[in-house]
This record gives C-alpha cells, structure tokens and sequence, in this order.
C-alpha cells in the first residue's frame, strides 16, 4: 500500500503495533518513568513546503517549531524543561536566517521559562527542522488521551478555526485577516498544568490536525462517540470574518481546518464549575458531550448530522490545514 492510500493516521497505527509493549505510547508526549514523575518526551518535524507559508518570517518559523513541539507537553499537563532544535537546510541559505530561526526559537521556549539547549544542523535541498521539547509530570496526574467516560462534558481551551481562516485568507487573498494563530501559534502549557494538577480532565489531546480529525481519534482510542453542540462551538473571530467573505459557515473552519493548538479534554460534570474557577471561563468551553454509540454528529435545533472525518493528515492527496 503507498501512504498515499492510508495516509499517516493507518502508518502510525501500524508503526505502533510493532511497538505494543512500550507502555503509555500513542499519546501526545512519550512517557519514561523517573521515579514518582514521568520525563515527557516528543518530536515535530516540519518543513517549507508543508509548513511554512511565504508569510512566515524565520522568527516565526523557529517559534513555530517550538510552540507545537511544547504544545505536546500541555496536553500532558507537564512542566517544560527543555527544547532542541534540528535544522536542515540547502547550503545556499543566508547565515542571518539560521540566526533568526534560532532567535524565534529561544524566544518561545523562554516565554515558558526553558532554553534551547541543544540541536543539530544538516544540509538538506529544503529548509526542515525538527523540534524536540522535554517536560516532567507526576506519574498519578498525567493527562492521557484515553480515560472518557459516557456522560463527561466535552471542552477546549479557546476559540477554534484562527489558524484554518488564516490559511484560507494568504490561499484566497483576502485582506484584513490577521494570521497571528497560524504564524504564531500559542501553547496552552498553564492550561494543561491546571487540568492536571487539579484533577480536571479525564482525557486530554491537542487540536493540531483540526477539531473533527481530532474527535475521531479520541473516538477509536477510547471506544466512544460524541455529540457536538454547534451553537456551543467557540469560533475564532478570523473564521467569522473569512466564512463572511466565502459566504460560507463558520463552523466549517473551525470544524476541520488546523492549526489552532488548542487543548481538547473530557470533564466530569460535576467538575466544571471547579474547573471554570480555577482556569477562568474562557478556558473552559464547553462544546458537546460523550456518548456511548460510536458515531460523532453535529447537534442543532433538535436535528443531528453526523461530522465527517476531515482534516489536515500527512500524506493525503488532499488535505484541510
């Protein structure tokens, strides 16, 4: 079979068959036990033609690569410790260029109290980078993908759809748009400290590949469906604007398009209100619930229609961001 048939979701479910006895993979971040603690490890590994729009000044690239490489670790609700940095990159490339790529990189990485502390540099026919981010939970409050139970609220941390509507925006020039959720990308690493440390959430996984994609793979981890409430869907103000321009819904974007980094958890009930406390309203956001029939739908006006499995997957013919 060539990749471009299954695409990278059925690649990484086989890769992990090989893998079966490592304990806690498939998650966000790799667990190694340390004592009372696991050390969290994980890898992103980007490149021009995939990642990096025309738009992207180096700066932005090299904060790019460590904010989604941290972002990982927020999923775990684990502390920061550590960021590496692998460029590769044509020997034409201007010197000034690595530099500033290195400066965006820092700059993430101290924005969360760490250092770039270490990396590689190849030569390579196109610009890539691989970025490394190392991070620490305790073992009893690790936020894992699996763990959703019937009956547990659905949230995320934030407004959804700012990077998709950024992306339509530079493919469609439409003016007006920022594209700061896409250029810059934020991690929600003290949101997944406080899910973590106060017990919150019974799962927890970033939103990198988009809402719905997202959704499916909870799905099959854990055995369950969903019902998403579209009236409860935070829809970033970009998306608006651009569904405005498209003449399209906003919903859509922030259904299926990438990019956005947000933390996607399940909560028991009666945790909310606790969670709302501690974490402030905008960071948790309700948007639907878990059911037990294995299927995900789009619930509006008393009527369902259930959401198709669409969203940015490597190696696909085509593709949302």
């Amino acid at each position: 079979m060539k990749l471009v048939d299954i695409g990278e979701r059925s690649l990484v479910k086989k890769i992990l068959s090989f893998l079966g006895s490592v304990p806690f993979i498939g998650d966000d971040s790799a667990c190694i036990p340390y004592g009372d603690k696991f050390i969290l490890a994980t890898i992103d590994s980007t490149w021009r033609r995939t990642h990096f729009p025309a738009e992207m000044k180096p700066k932005q690239i090299g904060w790019f690569v460590t904010a989604i490489s941290l972002s990982d670790i927020a999923a775990m609700g684990g502390h920061p410790l550590a960021v590496l940095l692998s460029i590769a990159l044509p020997r034409e490339s201007e010197e000034e260029m690595v530099l500033e790529i290195v400066e965006g990189a820092e700059e993430c990485a101290r924005k969360y109290n760490v250092h770039v502390v270490g990396g590689d540099t190849k030569e390579h026919k196109e610009l890539t980078l691989s970025g490394v981010a190392i991070g620490e939970v305790e073992k009893s409050k690790v936020l894992l993908r699996k763990g959703l139970e019937v009956g547990n609220l659905v949230a995320v941390t934030g407004p959804l759809g700012g990077a998709g509507a950024a992306y339509i925006a530079i493919r469609n020039k439409i003016r007006g748009i920022s594209l700061d959720r896409l250029l810059k990308p934020i991690p929600r690493i003290k949101e997944g400290i406080d899910l973590s440390k106060f017990c919150l959430a019974t799962s927890c996984m970033d939103i990198s590949d988009g809402l719905a994609s997202t959704l499916y793979q909870l799905s099959e981890i854990n055995g369950v469906g969903f019902r998403i409430y579209k009236e409860k869907l935070p829809i970033a103000r970009e998306a608006i604007e651009v569904a405005k321009y498209l003449k399209t819904d906003a919903s859509s974007i922030a259904l299926f398009y990438g990019g956005d980094y947000e933390l996607i958890f399940g909560i028991r009930r009666e945790k909310v209100e606790d969670a709302i406390e501690k974490m402030g309203k905008d960071k948790v956001r309700i948007i639907g619930e878990v059911i037990g029939e294995r299927k995900i739908t789009l619930a509006r006006n008393g009527k369902e229609e259930e959401i198709p499995d669409r969203g940015f997957e490597h190696f696909r013919k085509e593709n949302y961001l």
